[in-house]
């Protein structure tokens, strides 16, 4: 189904593994808190291995969003975002970061009014251009350090329940040169 991953796409890179597609799922309470989750990668720090993200797909889902549950003059919204660190001492609270952060390899959410009647509803959407493809590409990103930081938010002014975030990574473990690994390691713990 996915292409085998194009090597090299920077010298210094040895591919280290097939695609590998990382699935994980985040609840989303109501109220507009942002939540985070850590995810481990089977990363061997030894060996200078990174990972090569090649495509991120993402979806928020729940019965809140059905037009049978639409209440009038209502608002609901959700905001996630996918990135190297935790980004919980940057953000205030209910944010979840852009890709105007350093530190996020994609981001998006969705904004939904509903107005007097369930009929009249206003939506808006966003996401960056990095995410929800299903198109895989060469490189989209690197995550340097053995792990990634999902981070979600939901707001349902009619208090109808909670969200899931579900997010599906796929890239690939590549071997890095010892002076490459350092950069990107670096990088990677010093964005501010």
């Amino acid at each position: 189904m996915y292409p085998q991953p194009v090597v090299m796409i920077m010298k210094g890179l040895s591919s280290a593994s097939n695609l590998l597609f990382i699935s994980q799922e985040l609840a989303l309470p109501d109220g507009g808190v942002a939540v985070t989750r850590e995810v481990t990668l089977p990363l061997n720090t030894l060996d200078r291995q990174i990972f090569v993200v090649t495509d991120i797909q993402a979806y928020v889902g729940g019965g809140q969003f059905s037009q049978s549950s639409a209440i009038p003059n209502q608002d609901v919204d959700y905001s996630w975002s996918v990135s190297t660190q935790d980004l919980d001492n940057v953000l205030v609270p209910g944010a979840t970061g852009d890709i105007g952060n350093p530190r996020v390899l994609a981001a998006g959410g969705s904004a939904q009014s509903i107005g007097a009647t369930s009929g009249d509803v206003l939506r808006h959407s966003w996401s960056t251009a990095t995410s929800t493809t299903g198109t895989p590409s060469d490189y989209l990103g690197i995550i340097a350090t053995p792990d990634f930081f999902l981070r979600g938010q939901f707001n349902n002014a009619a208090g109808l329940g909670t969200a899931t975030l579900y997010v599906r990574v796929v890239g690939y473990m590549a071997t890095a040169t010892a002076d490459l690994y350092a950069a990107l390691v670096t990088q990677e713990l010093n964005q501010n």
